[in-house]
């Protein structure tokens, strides 16, 4: 299998998740970030799969696995403790839809990686399965790296390309500057707002 890293808007597709123990809920703690249309097919859920539930951040049947329960599906996510009922889901996977096998990570076609998200930043690490807790780890590292500021950072970074986009600048003024604003000292909003002003001024 040969897997390449995608930024895909899930907003809208229908995400089916089999299994309602802590796999699933682990899953489903990553998506509702990015959707509200989950729905997860289990006779059982953790506690906190069904406050999810309760609170009707996602949709639960109350049931066990059928191949009808994943024709609809967009994503569908295989976490499920038991390995027949697991290639039974992949088995009706139909061709529309990417799979993620939790638990046995190359049988599928997604991988779900450790995510770093600051505002517009995003940043995944995946090991494609080798060792997760070689990701978790170089996600720590990261996270102390790329801290909170740099949300609001890369706002900053998207205003002021917006707003050089639309001045009188030459394209070489443009690119000068905007290298210029790569700076560690921008992280500070002092130094952010002594920009805005200087940019209010441009035509």
């Amino acid at each position: 299998m040969s897997y390449i890293p995608l930024m895909v808007d899930i907003s809208q597709k229908q995400i089916v998740v089999i299994g309602g123990g802590k796999i699933a809920e682990r899953r489903i703690n990553l998506l509702k970030t990015y959707t509200k249309l989950i729905q997860i097919i289990s006779p059982t859920l953790t506690n906190n799969l069904k406050q999810l539930v309760d609170k009707q951040e996602i949709q639960w049947r109350n049931k066990t696995f059928e191949s009808s329960d994943v024709q609809d599906a967009d994503l569908i996510i295989a976490a499920t403790n038991d390995t027949n009922v697991n290639q039974s889901i992949l088995q009706a996977k139909p061709d529309k839809a990417l799979i993620n096998m939790a638990g046995q990570a190359l049988a599928g076609d997604v991988l779900l990686p450790s995510i770093l998200r600051r505002g517009k930043l995003t940043i995944s690490v995946s090991t494609q399965g080798a060792s997760p807790k070689l990701a978790s780890q170089i996600l720590a590292e990261l996270q102390q790296h790329f801290n909170s500021a740099y949300g609001d950072y890369v706002d900053f970074l998207y205003e002021c390309r917006q707003q050089v986009k639309r001045s009188s600048l030459s394209s070489e003024e443009k690119e000068w500057f905007l290298k210029q604003i790569l700076n560690d000292k921008y992280l500070k909003i002092t130094k952010q707002n002594e920009v805005r002003k200087w940019l209010s001024a441009l035509k």
